[in-house]
């Protein structure tokens, strides 16, 4: 059987209405919008999990992130996991991944280790652990951007999740490590190294935060190595179908396109979102915890927590999100030009997605973390077969259905365990969207800091642990979210019709992973 070959374009914490086919009048992404002319645009395409990490590894995996074990960012992705590059490749697929995966921890930071449990003396090691296996260890090392720093010719074991050909882009911005430091120094050939703030074009008094103009040239910038890398993967001459991902570390912040980009939009011409003026500071329905995840952020704006920031900080932000974003699809034009000059565009299946959302002026705030608002989890999902019709897909979709329907669409039966289903099959149901977020622990002194989120026929309703207080939105009647109907009795139908979905789909979505070996 000859199989299609499969081209994924994926960016970094990018709403689905930043790009034109998605209906935002401003940012220019023609080449973008034209797969979407010629594909198929999902409407309503969530995110299993709103934070990095976790929901590249239900994208990975097509599971839930309380399965696969990635629940949070610094619990790698394990090795003992099946990803649909794991599939392919098992049945002859040549395998690339070039840009971002983050399937392993970055960060060098260790994290706090939680507390035994209850009076008495601590279990002897490995016993105070419930599960003694922990994912720790060199070969849970290789995507630590300081792995990078100390050996820019660091060799990562391959196949590596499933991808035999690797080229990583680790950080964000203008702070990017992996197979692109060692990419960026031989160009510059000794000349002193243009990354970060300390090096940037206008290292006077700070403009904003996550805000400089970088001194990267756009030919040394991230986004051009990953879009080199993959026209170089696609010129390889072979008669193997292939996978290429090719993962974009923007136009996540820090905001440093770099230079035509950084002026590309004028912040004057950026309209505010609707709910900008109802910050989240000021409302009075979100328990404890919730509040704090904002207050850290103001407290340390530069690191990645949300926070809030006044209008023209925002209206520059935005811009300087777009300037990325014009670039990356600059580089998906050659990226598919490429693919065109090798002959096999035909016969390639094309995708274009991201990893998560940003607040990106929604309710005065920006980042990521905390509410589950429509910008931060809803996604850009566009698909491109040859063999079928173009059109706009109006079928509610997840993360974990991304693997599913991919590997279905290239003939191939989902592994047992695989949580998702194939959104492009002609009975496919517009089932609920579970997500879910383990929230930031140290926000609150328990640690109960987790919510857990129902999307479902335009309502969306997220539940708080350890509080009663929640939210509940008619998306119909308020896309913008500003009344929330939680505790409205006239909604309150509607709650209960909601929260009996997601313990239906919390059962829907148990682990099948493990299975039984004898009857008893």
């Amino acid at each position: 059987m000859t199989r299609p070959n499969i081209l994924i374009v994926m960016t970094d914490q990018q709403r689905a209405d930043h790009l034109g086919c998605y209906g935002n009048p401003i940012v220019r992404t023609p080449h973008i919008d034209g797969l979407a002319a010629r594909g198929t645009r999902f409407d309503k395409f969530y995110v299993a999990n709103p934070i990095c990490q976790p929901n590249r590894a239900a994208l990975a995996t097509g599971q839930l992130t309380s399965v696969n074990g990635c629940r949070q960012n610094g619990i790698p992705l394990g090795l003992d996991c099946t990803t649909y590059a794991d599939v392919l490749r098992a049945v002859g697929y040549r395998t690339g991944l070039v840009g971002k995966a983050h399937f392993q921890n970055v960060s060098p930071i260790p994290a706090k280790r939680p507390e035994a449990k209850g009076a008495g003396d601590v279990p002897p090691t490995p016993f105070e652990l419930a599960r003694r296996s922990q994912r720790a260890g060199p070969v849970y090392g290789h995507e630590v951007r300081t792995v990078w720093v100390d050996d820019p010719d660091h060799d990562i074991p391959t196949p590596y999740y499933g991808f035999d050909h690797l080229r990583l882009c680790i950080g964000h911005g203008d702070q990017v490590e992996g197979h692109y430091t060692k990419w960026l120094l031989d160009r510059l050939n000794g000349a002193p190294d243009p990354r970060g703030r300390g090096a940037a074009l206008d290292n006077g008094p700070q403009e904003a935060p996550q805000i400089w103009r970088t001194a990267v040239p756009e030919h040394l910038y991230p986004t051009a190595f990953v879009g080199e890398e993959a026209c170089a993967f696609l010129r390889e001459p072979s008669d193997d179908p292939f996978l290429l991902l090719a993962s974009f570390p923007d136009p996540h912040h820090p905001f440093t396109p770099p230079g035509h980009y950084y002026d590309l939009y004028d912040p004057d011409d950026i309209p505010l979102p609707e709910s900008f003026d109802h910050p989240t500071a000021a409302r009075t329905d979100l328990p404890a915890h919730m509040q704090r995840v904002y207050q850290i952020g103001a407290e340390k704006p530069d690191a990645f927590w949300p926070f809030h920031t006044d209008a023209d900080a925002t209206r520059r932000m935005i811009a300087l999100n777009y300037g990325a974003i014009t670039m990356i699809d600059d580089w998906v034009g050659r990226i598919l030009a490429t693919l065109e000059d090798s002959g096999k565009a035909d016969d390639t299946i094309v995708v274009f997605m991201s990893d998560h959302g940003d607040y990106m002026g929604d309710h005065g705030t920006v980042l990521k973390h905390g509410l589950h608002t429509q910008g931060l989890i809803r996604v850009p999902m566009i698909w491109v077969d040859p063999r079928r019709d173009a059109g706009v897909a109006t079928i509610q979709g997840s993360a974990i259905d991304f693997a599913p329907t991919l590997l279905q669409a290239v003939g191939l039966a989902c592994p047992i365990g695989m949580q998702g289903r194939d959104l492009l099959a002609p009975a496919a149901e517009d089932l609920p969207v579970l997500i879910e977020d383990a929230g930031l622990a140290f926000a609150s002194e328990d640690g109960l800091t987790a919510s857990r989120t129902l999307v479902h026929q335009n309502w969306r309703m997220t539940l708080f642990e350890g509080s009663d207080l929640g939210e509940l939105y008619d998306l119909t009647a308020d896309p913008h979210e500003l009344a929330n109907l939680w505790t409205d009795p006239a909604a309150s139908d509607r709650k209960a019709a909601m929260t009996a979905h997601l313990a239906h789909r919390q059962m829907a979505l148990r682990d099948t992973s493990l299975l039984s070996t004898h009857q008893a």
